[in-house]
């Protein structure tokens, strides 16, 4: 006799259709705002060139490097930390699922941000206000949108618009991953590695591809047949993935 699969029993990240709307609509906002920003360009340049002080300072340098160099380290050794007490917490288990999510929206929005980079084809501000800027370093890879920005957010942003409100534990870690996310993308400002237009772009790339990392994460749970105790198993294998990913992005 064949055997039928109850689908209901399946793990699946659930996001009402008002919310994905939503979603995609900011991104939308998000990139009209980069691109207004990047034709009109003066307030663009205006901000870069008012950083010239960071290079004037070096504590302030240190701490900006600081912040583009260990943000994203720093959320992902959160969320190494908050799926470890999810085992010591039950009022947190349900948000296990994400940390799947997690690892797909930083792996689709990192390619796909990164694929933009090389059409678009932005010069970065080192080449575009070459001699009014005090950087001088010259980066490999195109400036539109922020690979920094898309990671960082593509990694914060899954868990701060989907899980639980109710939570003390969780409301902490999602005001860190906000601060976290927000610093990374200011200090690529600061350090004059990125145009502010870059960065929203990256902020609106993160948002983008985050309802097809969802479906993405769906689609694989149910082939995957990821149920609850599946489910408890995997995320002790993430809490290795996420320390991994640490020391990682450490050295990127």
């Amino acid at each position: 006799m064949k055997n039928e699969t109850d689908y209901n029993d399946f793990i699946k990240v659930e996001i009402s259709q008002t919310k994905l709307i939503a979603i995609f609509a900011t991104s939308l906002l998000f990139y009209i705002a980069a691109i207004i920003l990047w034709k009109q360009n003066t307030i663009d340049n205006s901000i870069v060139i008012h950083f010239n002080y960071v290079y004037d300072n070096d504590v302030i340098l240190r701490f900006m490097n600081m912040l583009s160099h260990y943000g994203m380290p720093f959320i992902t050794a959160l969320y190494a930390l908050f799926l470890f007490l999810t085992f010591k917490n039950d009022d947190s288990k349900n948000e296990r699922s994400l940390f799947f999510l997690i690892v797909i929206s930083f792996a689709i929005a990192g390619i796909g941000g990164d694929l933009l980079k090389e059409i678009i084809d932005k010069a970065r501000p080192v080449i575009a206000l070459s001699g009014q800027i005090a950087i001088k370093r010259i980066h490999e890879t195109s400036s539109f949108p922020s690979g920094h920005a898309t990671k960082s957010m593509a990694l914060a942003l899954p868990f701060i618009l989907m899980a639980s409100r109710k939570n003390t534990l969780i409301f902490v870690v999602k005001i860190l991953l906000l601060i976290a996310a927000i610093s990374v993308c200011y200090s690529r400002i600061a350090q004059q590695a990125h145009f502010l237009s870059d960065v929203l772009a990256g902020i609106g790339t993160a948002l983008f591809f985050l309802p097809i990392a969802i479906w993405v994460t769906n689609k694989l749970f149910v082939k995957r047949k990821i149920n609850e105790s599946a489910l408890s198993q995997l995320s002790k294998k993430f809490i290795l993935i996420f320390l991994a990913l640490t020391v990682i992005l450490c050295f990127m």
